[in-house]
């Protein structure tokens, strides 16, 4: 059942890839292709947080910090040292991993509260310091950030963002399949029970943290150099609440789910535009529906139904 399991979750994750790989081919219009775009951006930090929340048990609110403190420095080496994108990208993702590193040996040791509130904290000194830096990041103006391609293509970006998404989610899966995902799931279901048996909680803890940090900065390195201007308000206490709800509503404990929650609500979201104001309320309803009835997320609980199906025909 298992093995039977696994081959119709490869199948339909093949299925998911396909259909979005297709897409464009069938002349969807360039506004949805940039939509579902930025819903792939979204979608690397809906998963990468997954992966601290979902398979390690700790919360953090640093994710949009990381995105952005990945999208400054790319946009700073490729601008003010004259960095190709090639180099500047991978700097951003060093400079992202050394900053989760120290940030993780800080924060993981805590307990409780008080890890939410230290990586909130560094997401305010953050955006703070960088709106009052004038000289190197223009302060709230933005930072411009060399394009990509040459021409104003979407298409070439809708592409390079589906493969990185798809990269970052094949690592976290790599590492989830492996060694290191049964200490996260021990460390999630017991941290005191973990360290007795010998896992080293701390330094995992930190891995985990790291990461899920790198994929985030990655991500915001593309997301600069896609949109060209990199702002302060992209790593706000809003915008991080924002992914949390994408992963919760496709399901945290999943991080298939997770990047697929980010690219659902981008595109709902966009849909109900037309709405005004009233579509964040609708948007906050439907979170707390989803945790009071379905808190495997969206697409956790459709795989639920199917396969409940499936053993009702199989009966």
């Amino acid at each position: 059942m298992t093995t039977q399991g696994g081959r119709g979750g490869m199948i339909a994750g093949a299925a998911v890839v396909v259909f979005f790989a297709l897409l464009p081919l069938f002349g969807l219009q360039e506004y949805w292709i940039y939509i579902l775009t930025v819903g792939f951006f979204y979608g690397a930090l809906a998963s990468s947080w997954s992966l601290l929340v979902g398979y390690v048990g700790r919360i953090s609110f640093a994710h949009a910090a990381m995105a952005g403190l990945g999208a400054y420095t790319s946009a700073m080496a490729s601008t003010r040292l004259g960095l190709p994108l090639y180099f500047s990208i991978p700097l951003a993702g060093l400079v992202v991993g050394l900053v989760g590193l120290f940030l993780g040996r800080i924060c993981l040791k805590l307990h409780g509260a008080y890890l939410g509130l230290t990586t909130i904290a560094f997401s305010e000194l953050f955006r703070i310091a960088v709106t009052a830096e004038h000289e190197f990041t223009r302060g709230s103006l933005g930072l411009q950030a060399p394009a990509f391609f040459s021409t104003n293509d979407r298409t070439q970006y809708y592409y390079v963002f589906g493969a990185f998404l798809l990269a970052a989610l094949a690592v976290m899966w790599l590492v989830l399949r492996s060694r290191i995902g049964l200490y996260f799931a021990s460390i999630r279901e017991d941290e005191n029970a973990a360290a007795s048996l010998g896992v080293k909680v701390v330094r995992w803890k930190i891995f985990a943290f790291a990461i899920s940090s790198v994929i985030a900065g990655l991500a915001g390195a593309f997301y600069a150099h896609f949109v060209q201007l990199v702002a302060p308000s992209m790593m706000s206490l809003q915008e991080m609440g924002f992914v949390l709800s994408m992963a919760v509503i496709g399901g945290f404990q999943n991080i298939f789910y997770a990047a697929l929650g980010g690219i659902f609500l981008e595109v709902l979201l966009e849909l109900m535009r037309e709405i005004g104001g009233w579509r964040m309320t609708i948007f906050g309803l439907l979170v707390i529906l989803i945790l009071r009835f379905a808190p495997n997320g969206v697409f956790g609980e459709l795989v639920r139904l199917g396969r409940k199906g499936l053993r009702g025909r199989a009966s």
